[in-house]
């Protein structure tokens, strides 16, 4: 057999052979990526659904009562309450971490977790300032840094900024920007929009968004089974 045949063999086969070993090794990698997620989720999850650390977090939730730093130390230095206060927020904080860094899919994680995030933050945040600017400059950063996706895995309809009180009696009317659903309505997100203006103003300035349904204010709730329950619909009058 030629020379020249002989090497040309030889090269096939090693690229056939570098090309296997490549995939070999990039099977391997997503699979001890998959192994690495589900162990760091796994942990994740025993944490947060111990019953000591569920008790403390409820505790930060339904009875924390201090708003102010200096308070709370006096109260409860050394106690349950400083306990619970470093314990919740050092776990959300470290999940925090983990999404900044890739470990974890925030999506995944903050759809379970989210809403209780939302409502420790809502409790702990002016405590959180002021420890800052007394204790740690650096306090439970990583957890602030999610509360946007919190939000928005907690209330999808809503935009990242919209306040929300998970576990609350009274929640506070969720609201849209002009510049926010122009974006939306740019990338031909579905949503209802709904023309909620008297017909008499209607009849003096036809002018309304494109496909909106104009419906009076005093007729929505009336109407409502005439919406869609797949969207998020958006009110407007003027």
């Amino acid at each position: 057999m030629p020379w020249d045949a002989i090497t040309a063999i030889a090269t096939t086969i090693s690229m056939v052979a570098f090309v296997l070993t490549a995939i070999y090794i990039r099977d391997e990698l997503k699979g001890q990526q998959k192994d690495r997620y589900l162990t760091i989720t796994s942990d994740l999850y025993q944490i947060w659904q111990n019953r000591d650390f569920m008790e403390m977090q409820a505790w930060l939730i339904h009875k924390l009562e201090e708003t102010t730093w200096p308070e709370f130390v006096a109260k409860h230095r050394c106690d349950y309450g400083e306990v619970a206060f470093h314990r919740v927020g050092s776990f959300y904080d470290r999940v925090g971490t983990l999404v900044r860094l890739g470990f974890v899919n925030e999506r995944e994680i903050l759809a379970t977790i989210g809403g209780y995030a939302i409502a420790v933050w809502n409790k702990i945040e002016p405590l959180v300032h002021e420890a800052r600017r007394v204790e740690n400059s650096e306090l439970f950063t990583d957890f602030e840094r999610i509360l946007p996706a919190c939000r928005e895995c907690y209330v999808p309809t809503l935009s990242k900024n919209v306040p929300v009180s998970p576990f609350a009696i009274d929640q506070p009317e969720p609201t849209i920007t002009v510049k926010e659903l122009k974006r939306r309505l740019d990338r031909q997100q579905p949503m209802t929009l709904i023309d909620a203006r008297h017909p008499d103003q209607v009849k003096d300035d036809p002018r309304t968004l494109p496909l909106a349904l104009c419906i009076p204010a005093d007729q929505v709730e009336e109407r409502f089974g005439e919406l869609p329950i797949d969207r998020a619909a958006v009110v407007y009058c003027a």
